[in-house]
């Protein structure tokens, strides 16, 4: 059979010079988010002060009163959404295919072959497919009301919108002229792969419509279709293509209304499939799979003189810990931030249950849930998939844990360390000073090799929060004392974790804190923590980081603590939010 190039609906050049224009508008509005944020060269400065995010207005944006959202670039889907994609049109759950990581804007080159070889491999597992794609046998007689019915049903799922007779005749006339060389079946299939290929399925194509009246809209800012909002909430909530019942409510109208669109986003969220991505989400939040500064949780290397302990199956669990953690707080329990930074409740088997000192499963392969000790443990951050992700290969690292959460906790970025800055490693233990060997603990090392001008305008904000976690080494094992040295030297120090949560926001003050339990709790009440969290939702559901037009958004479905608003109650508000349910036209 032959090998055929994308042929869809909206050509692709049409798309890369619209992608081009979203771009120059997107450079412009993340430069501004960026100075919004507080970044600034080399460090973020204070850590403290007045900023919210809102540069210094008295209010969100938003506060004219017309729904106001920024512009957002095109998306096309991610390996991982398209895989799941394809496995759900096809009923194949089986299927693994080989995507360029790339999700950028613009597809590659080379992400056009390997799309193309995407195609090739479905239609290859054809004995695999557990879903009826063609309504007739395709090795028969030609059947035109066969050609028709493919086109308009497959074409719905796969475009994610009933086909127009535009569409519908420029695919049937892709199989006459396949026809004409081909046999029935292979000409179906030649429509097929142009199916799987087109922009219209691989690209969130987002034009909207007009509105109606019932909002008053910001110049440019038009509510999304239907369909559009069934795409944003099955690609949040379940990260696949939506199901028939979201498609027959885009096709209804249900979804022009933000209750339509909250009854089914309730619907999604019930479904066992939410609780995956869930996990992904707070898998991706804590950094589990790595970045360009760490590896994985998998790959963090450890030194096994020190950590004999540690193994594939330890770190597994951490893993499935974090995932048990998050999903029993979201789903099962009362769903509050505050209970997911402070509960003891641990999933545990043999090897992680031993290193937190607790009873036990007996074995690697058995979990069960356990109580943690409340005056050494208490939610995510205490947990040993945090603790050694942002661990050294020997010891305990208090800086890469403080900047983490500075940046991802709290949303106040870090600039890139200045080019002078000292590279040398912390290790605490013995050193030498003033012709003496004495020995220092890793927080006293810190403070030591970070006190100089150059270091400290960063470091005074991300070390104080870092040493909250002293109790904690390279592995996640709590310990009272720092201890090394060898039988002719050894020592016993004993460990600071005293740390200082900063002032981030107008309304919030400097909390001072005795290790990570109490860290944790002050974090658990932070309003800044609970803002950054919905960011990191609002930038999964849309793939954005939000700006100034999105605050009202954000602060929207952020939930205070005393209104006993949970992390479910978030979600689903976001998907009501102004910046889900429409989208503004890119400029020309």
């Amino acid at each position: 059979m032959k090998r055929t190039k994308p042929d869809g609906v909206i050509p692709l050049e049409e798309l890369r010079r619209s992608a081009a224009r979203r771009r120059r508008g997107a450079a412009l509005l993340g430069a501004a988010a960026l100075a919004a944020s507080g970044a600034l060269s080399g460090c973020v400065g204070d850590a403290g002060g007045d900023h919210d995010g809102r540069d210094g207005r008295d209010g969100p944006a938003g506060d004219s009163g017309l729904v106001d959202v920024a512009s957002a670039g095109l998306r096309r889907m991610t390996p991982e959404q398209f895989t799941s994609s394809m496995r759900d049109l096809f009923g194949d759950p089986g299927l693994e295919l080989d995507l360029d990581p790339d999700a950028g804007e613009v597809a590659s080159l080379l992400a056009v072959d390997k799309l193309n070889a995407a195609a090739e491999a479905i239609v290859a597992r054809r004995a695999s497919w557990g879903t009826q794609v063609f309504p007739c046998d395709t090795r028969g007689a030609d059947d035109e009301a066969c050609v028709d019915g493919f086109v308009r049903t497959f074409g719905r799922r796969a475009f994610r919108h009933t086909l127009d007779e535009a569409e519908v005749a420029m695919l049937k006339g892709q199989f006459a002229r396949a026809r004409e060389e081909q046999s029935f079946e292979d000409a179906l299939l030649v429509v097929l792969k142009t199916m799987i290929q087109s922009p219209n399925l691989y690209y969130f194509v987002e034009l909207g419509r007009d509105g109606d009246g019932s909002d008053a809209l910001a110049s440019g800012v038009r509510p999304l279709t239907g369909w559009e909002r069934a795409s944003r909430l099955s690609y949040f909530l379940w990260n696949t293509t939506p199901d028939d019942a979201l498609l027959d409510a885009a096709e209804s109208g249900a979804l022009d209304t933000a209750e339509g669109v909250r009854a089914q986003a309730e619907r999604l969220l019930a479904h066992d499939r939410a609780r995956a991505t869930a996990k992904r989400f707070f898998a991706d939040w804590l950094e589990l799979d790595g970045t360009n500064k760490h590896a994985s949780l998998e790959n963090a290397p450890k030194s096994p003189e020190i950590y004999p302990e540690d193994s594939p199956a330890l770190r597994a669990a951490m893993r499935a810990e974090i995932e048990a953690l998050a999903e029993r707080v979201l789903f099962e329990g009362d769903g509050r931030f505050e209970t997911l930074l402070t509960t003891t409740d641990a999933y545990v088997n043999g090897p992680l249950a031993a290193l937190y000192g607790v009873e036990g499963p007996a074995d690697d392969g058995a979990f069960a849930w356990v109580s943690l000790p409340a005056d050494q443990r208490a939610g995510i951050f205490t947990r040993a998939a945090f603790l050694s992700v942002f661990g050294s290969v020997e010891v305990k690292s208090p800086i890469r844990r403080g900047a983490y959460i500075l940046e991802e906790v709290l949303c106040r970025p870090l600039g890139p360390p200045p080019p002078n800055a000292s590279d040398v490693p912390v290790k605490g233990g013995a050193v030498e000073e003033d012709g003496a060997v004495v020995h220092r603990t890793i927080r006293q090392d810190v403070e030591a090799k970070t006190s100089s001008e150059t270091c400290a305008s960063c470091h005074k904000a991300i070390n104080p929060i870092g040493f909250a976690f002293e109790h904690y080494d390279a592995l996640g094992r709590w310990q009272a004392q720092e201890t090394g040295g060898d039988a002719e030297d050894p020592y016993a120090l004993d460990i600071d974790a005293r740390g200082v949560l900063p002032a981030i926001g107008r309304d919030e003050e400097r909390v001072e804190v005795d290790g990570g339990v109490e860290m944790s709790a002050a974090l658990a009440a932070s309003a800044a923590a609970r803002a950054c969290l919905t960011r990191h939702f609002f930038q999964t559901a849309l793939r954005r980081v939000p700006v100034d037009q999105d605050l009202a958004s954000v602060e929207a479905a952020t939930p205070a603590p005393e209104s006993g608003g949970s992390m479910r109650d978030l979600i689903l508000d976001l998907t009501t939010s102004n910046a889900f349910l429409h989208l503004r036209k890119p400029e020309g």
